[in-house]
């Protein structure tokens, strides 16, 4: 099929005619932070152990003619949640600002400290109270790193495919962040990127192909794997930015993105506001303000007091979905401090009062309203502004509460709307759509018709990589837990080989231990 022939905007993955086999693996949602505000991928015991079995198993399944793909589906790093913003005074949405460019930097420089270089041989605990003094590396991409050169060792093709999320959208903007990514995270150099990788991204973002560091690309389409990959963002109107001729109710419209460069996936968005200029400065600036107001003042401290299980709840805060929970989370936990502890009264203090400034100024933000869907800027956030004014802490809880609500209160597309299974994309041979995003796991079975191309398709929804705070049964506490899943696909190039050789099938892990139960 010409490509005129495909649907509007929609570029397949190249085929370069030497491959009889091909394999993809895709894991989406890793969010490798700076750690300034917490970290929310999981650690490196998960790491080594994940591509230590991964890197088995290709070996395994793979011969000399194979092409194994490396799918990262989007926010696999996260320049949003960080305390660098809030100590520099810029956001992300305030991109003429000089400092801009510096912070974003500035975070990925960090992002490559804290997840790219290599374990120490005894590693440490991870700071309790602030993970940003951790210099312990996860070590996320450098096994990753590790696990590709074995492979490559042997002669067998590996590509890396970044896909765009929306937590990692300042990469498209700031072609030097690009290269830090590519070069110091995914170990690629300008010349690893072969002319058809470089052809299929341009063709697809409207972008210049003679780009040194090219942008990341916003899907994968694949019809010898059946497969279509993109991160999800699309369809969420608090993480995209409408235009002029797009909005998220229009859905997947690839060829107008296309005409606009993909704007609406790199431009400022509200959740950007939600993640940066509310939560992450909350968390940045109530840890320092405990540190230099609370801490030297406090008297009688003894172990797990409420100092340090308010800095506990700070450290874990940034794992909460959707964002406003966890400052939720926080109001909650301050209101039950012990009244009998002589530290009380003065942590209560601080802690409402950054909650307080952080939300007198997140509000005074232009960008909150201007980016804010309909439902939230005409209605939740004038509430939250007029009632917050009563300083009310149950009250303060319950706004947060609703802001909780509403944002997790996202637009359900039908499963036919979604992309491999358009009509126009399943004569294509498209079965299998996978995305991250909600960080909500999930695998259906479905079947479309008419016209009846094929019996089965399948959506898979990656979940996320991280450690998860979930409540105890009857809601009697909470508890902290390891999640990741992978998704891997093996199809065969052979048409008369195709059928019998194809396969898709999930790895879900979740652990606990000590280490995950140390708070």
């Amino acid at each position: 099929m010409t490509d005129n022939q495909l649907p509007p905007g929609l570029v397949l993955w190249p085929d370069d005619g030497n491959t009889h086999q091909r394999i993809a693996v895709l894991i989406s949602d890793i969010h490798c932070t700076d750690c300034s505000v917490g970290n929310q991928t999981a650690d490196e015991a998960d790491w080594k152990s994940f591509f230590s079995e991964l890197g088995e198993m290709l070996d395994d399944s793979i011969t000399d003619t194979s092409e194994v793909l490396l799918i990262l589906n989007g926010d696999v790093v996260d320049l949003l949640r960080s305390g660098r913003w809030a100590a520099a005074n810029v956001y992300p949405w305030q991109r003429d600002d000089p400092g801009f460019k510096t912070t974003v930097l500035s975070i990925m420089h960090a992002i490559v400290e804290r997840h790219a270089r290599e374990p120490a041989k005894e590693s440490g605990e991870r700071h309790p109270h602030d993970p940003a003094e951790s210099h312990d590396s996860t070590g996320f991409f450098f096994y990753l790193k590790k696990m590709v050169e074995c492979l490559k060792d042997k002669k067998l093709r590996v590509t890396l495919i970044p896909i765009l999320g929306n937590h990692d959208k300042e990469l498209q903007v700031v072609p030097e962040a690009r290269e830090i990514y590519y070069r110091q995270c995914l170990g690629l150099s300008a010349g690893d990127f072969t002319a058809g990788y470089r052809h299929w991204v341009a063709g697809q973002m409207g972008s210049n192909p003679a780009d040194p560091w090219p942008l990341l690309p916003f899907y994968f389409a694949d019809p010898s794997l059946r497969l279509f990959a993109t991160h999800g963002q699309w369809r969420d109107s608090t993480n995209s930015r409408a235009t002029k001729r797009w909005k998220s109710r229009h859905g997947w419209q690839p060829h107008l993105w296309q005409q606009e460069q993909y704007r609406a996936f790199s431009d400022p968005c509200f959740g950007d506001t939600v993640a940066s200029g509310l939560l992450s400065s909350f968390i940045w600036n109530t840890m320092r303000a405990i540190d230099q107001d609370v801490i030297p003042l406090a008297s009688a401290r003894h172990k797990d007091d409420g100092i340090e299980h308010i800095q506990h709840v700070l450290g874990e805060m940034d794992l909460y979905r959707p964002s406003a929970s966890g400052v939720a989370r926080l109001l909650e936990e301050a209101r039950k401090l012990d009244r009998h502890d002589v530290n009380t009264p003065l942590l209560f203090q601080t802690v409402i009062e950054q909650y307080r400034k952080s939300l007198q100024s997140w509000l005074a933000h232009p960008e909150t309203f201007r980016t804010a869907p309909l439902m939230i800027g005409i209605f939740v956030l004038p509430v939250i502004s007029i009632f917050s004014r009563l300083h009310w802490t149950l009250l303060d809880t319950a706004l947060m509460r609703l802001m909780a609500l509403v944002s997790g209160m996202k637009g359900k597309t039908p499963y036919s709307k979604l992309p491999a299974f358009r009509a126009d994309y399943r004569t294509l041979g498209l079965r299998l759509h996978a995305e991250g995003h909600t960080h909500s796991a999930m695998d259906i079975d479905l079947r479309f018709s008419p016209p009846q191309i094929a019996p089965n398709y399948t959506y898979i929804n990656l979940g996320a990589w991280r450690d998860r705070i979930v409540r105890k049964f009857k809601n009697n506490g909470y508890r902290r837990r390891s999640i990741g899943r992978a998704l891997i696909v093996q199809g065969c190039l052979n048409s008369d080989s195709a059928e019998s050789s194809y396969g898709f099938r999930l790895r879900d892990i979740t652990s606990w231990g000590d280490r995950l139960d140390k708070w």
